[in-house]
């Protein structure tokens, strides 16, 4: 990819998170090609806030978290109109085939000073490690951001279920960092940012590499963001408290990698997700439907579960914030290879 090309997706993509100086002074704006914001409407909020809270479980959250994801992710960033229909396709399929868990509560008095239960249930599920690989932050920072877009969601029984999720998982036992004077606070959350990165990047050497199963790495990207939109909402101390469970999840250990293993020449790449093809290709739309199966699609439903979208989401608020745009690139394809190769299996 050449630097117009580089350029052309970044800014679109990039363009609408109001990030100043993704770029620096090197970017020309008569090499950008803008477009017009194609959004959705506020009801995929409210209908990823009740998925979550109907949820049996804090895992089944998933469905309406990646639902909350979707809908910032085509409305914080100029994507076109096909690529936003493309997304809001598996969105829709995922609430009309859990049209339960998606059914409204029944109306009650709002109260939006109850939104605020959400990060203090959030403190026991992030003291003293890593638990659910940073499910609990991630499910309240997207919560919360969701609730203060649509306050008028803002109802007892819906708030406690949510909070429900953080209580579930707080009860875990903690992963811990071996060596406990690491276990500190970040100076800022740029750090915490490029220590994900400089994670991320250690992963190189799984790209085209299927049968090698990954670690959660794609969910250290979706849990650094959701620490970073905590402090940026006013919640800096709780989001210092997570700061020891990121440590521990991005220094999960480089998996062994045997040395016959076949490296193929063609690596995904975040252009070519972020595209009509990717989106609209009737061969994907039927994969991401399918029901798992261990021979030929270990990947299951993912994308309707969330995860692609909260990636997405997540990594784009993350990369203007990196200086070096080779290693943006580099980490794109590391994450990327998770979701555009069926065979690749992990987190």
């Amino acid at each position: 990819m050449n630097r117009k090309e580089f350029l052309k997706l970044s800014t679109g993509i990039i363009g609408g998170l109001a990030i100043p100086g993704a770029f620096g002074d090197s970017a020309n704006p008569a090499e950008t090609d803008p477009v017009k914001n194609h959004s959705l409407d506020k009801s995929y909020l409210e209908l990823g806030l009740t998925g979550m809270a109907r949820a049996e479980g804090w895992f089944d959250a998933h469905w309406g978290a990646g639902v909350i994801a979707g809908y910032y992710l085509c409305t914080e960033n100029r994507l076109n109109e096909s690529i936003t229909t493309g997304i809001k396709k598996p969105l829709d399929a995922v609430i009309r085939l859990r049209s339960a868990q998606f059914a409204p509560f029944p109306k009650e008095s709002v109260d939006e000073t109850l939104i605020e239960a959400l990060p203090r249930a959030l403190l026991p599920a992030i003291k003293g490690g890593l638990r659910a690989h940073g499910h609990a932050v991630i499910f309240t920072s997207l919560s919360t951001k969701a609730l203060r877009d649509v306050p008028y969601m803002a109802q007892s029984a819906l708030i406690d279920a949510l909070c429900g999720h953080s209580r579930q998982i707080g009860r875990k036992k903690p992963e811990k960092l071996e060596d406990k004077t690491a276990a500190k606070p970040y100076p800022d959350s740029q750090a915490m940012i490029e220590a994900t990165f400089d994670s991320l990047i250690r992963f190189k050497g799984l790209l085209g590499r299927p049968s090698i199963r990954r670690p959660n790495f794609t969910h250290m990207t979706t849990h650094t963001e959701a620490l970073v939109n905590l402090e940026k909402m006013g919640y800096p101390d709780l989001a210092k408290e997570g700061h020891t469970g990121h440590r521990v999840h991005i220094g999960v250990p480089f998996p062994e990698i045997a040395g016959t293993t076949d490296v193929p020449a063609n690596r995904a790449a975040l252009e070519a997700v972020m595209s009509d093809s990717y989106w609209n290709n009737k061969q994907n739309q039927g994969q991401w439907n399918r029901k798992w199966n261990l021979t030929d699609n270990p990947n299951d439903d993912w994308i309707a579960s969330g995860h692609l979208f909260k990636v997405l989401y997540s990594y784009h608020r993350l990369i203007g914030r990196i200086k070096d745009k080779e290693k943006v690139k580099l980490c794109s394809r590391i994450l990327m290879e998770r979701y555009m190769n069926p065979e690749v299996q992990g987190g």
